[in-house]
């Protein structure tokens, strides 16, 4: 016998709860399980600055957004760290950078800017290191964001740690084709995708997709980076902004007497594979030559520090291809604070 319509109505609606109950549970679960203090919902971090138009993070602010736990000082920082007092051992270092100097998916204290104070520390300096990284920034907002906090802060050492896709190359353009328009990723649009990246489950589910197609999905950014055109590595007017840029974070930092230092965090392929594309590295190597900046190419220590142990050690965070785990972030504040001691003030 069929269902009258007033049960099949009461069976659908039961269901429904059911399965809202459940996906509330597991979305309670998820973001039980992502780094720092409970939270409910995220909360937009950020607001837009007048000067370039980019985000700058709101003074205060306390939450969390698309996984990672906010705590912003004041002035708009990540961390408290007191202003200078200019105290015989004091060295004052400056963090310029994106989500990968920020620290997106861990903790304040397992940034590498934070990593690198508690070193410096350890060593007998009285180290204030800020960290001035925001998600998404890129060479022209990292200019204007030393520009806004330099005079107050008196470095010693400005410390610009770049990646990939800060500069135009053939790398940069195939990985985000290859990572957001294949497979089930190219059947979700962006918009959708960034309205589902505020629950905590969505996060987990994407984070263990990207995981299961990682291997084959780095083997095919280098391989159709390796066989491509140069053009894109070679477009004089980009590169010519991205000079720009660099030298004005030089000039800035050298009207505090400061020493600027340029590093450049590897892709994960680039850790993994055992064959990748130097091109584009090497070509950030050689302008921060012309400029006469240091020039840390990070990614043959990670590739070392992975092969050391067996499995290779995880570097990043699960399901994401740019962003140091704890460890990898450690193995950013070893070596920036080896150059440091090297350089010296």
């Amino acid at each position: 016998m069929a269902l009258r319509p007033k049960r099949l109505l009461k069976k659908l609606g039961l269901s429904l709860a059911s399965l809202a109950v459940v996906g509330g549970g597991l979305e309670l679960f998820a973001r039980a399980q992502e780094p720092g203090p409970f939270s409910l919902f995220d909360r937009f971090p950020y607001f837009d600055s007048e000067t370039d138009g980019h985000w700058r993070h709101l003074p205060g602010f306390r939450g969390r957004w698309d996984s990672t736990w906010y705590e912003i000082d004041d002035r708009g920082l990540r961390g408290v760290v007191p202003l200078p007092t200019d105290a015989e051992n004091e060295l004052r270092v400056v963090c310029i950078g994106d989500s990968c100097t920020f620290g997106k998916g861990v903790l304040e204290e397992a940034s590498w800017p934070r990593q690198l104070e508690a070193r410096l520390a350890a060593g007998g300096a009285a180290a204030q290191v800020y960290n001035l990284g925001i998600n998404g920034a890129y060479g022209e907002v990292y200019s204007n964001v030393l520009a806004e906090h330099a005079d107050a802060r008196r470095p010693h050492f400005v410390v610009g740690g770049y990646n990939l896709n800060d500069f135009p190359n053939a790398l940069r353009t195939i990985d985000e084709k290859v990572f957001r328009q294949r497979g089930l990723r190219s059947l979700i649009p962006q918009s959708v995708r960034d309205s589902l990246g505020r629950l905590a489950l969505y996060r987990w589910v994407r984070a263990e997709y990207y995981d299961r197609q990682k291997a084959k999905d780095m083997a095919a950014s280098e391989s159709l980076a390796s066989a491509a055109s140069e053009g894109a590595e070679t477009n004089g007017e980009a590169w010519k902004a991205e000079r720009a840029h660099l030298e004005s974070i030089r000039d800035r930092a050298r009207e505090h007497g400061a020493r600027t230092v340029v590093f450049l965090f590897p892709y994960e392929s680039q850790v993994l594979l055992e064959e990748f594309d130097r091109r584009p590295i090497e070509r950030i190597r050689g302008l921060c030559d012309e400029l006469g900046l240091p020039f840390v190419d990070l990614a043959e220590e990670f590739r070392r520090e992975a092969r050391a142990a067996d499995p290779m050690r995880r570097l990043f965070i699960k399901g994401d291809r740019y962003h140091p785990n704890p460890y990898g972030y450690g193995i950013v504040a070893d070596r920036v604070q080896a150059l440091i001691a090297e350089l010296g003030r």
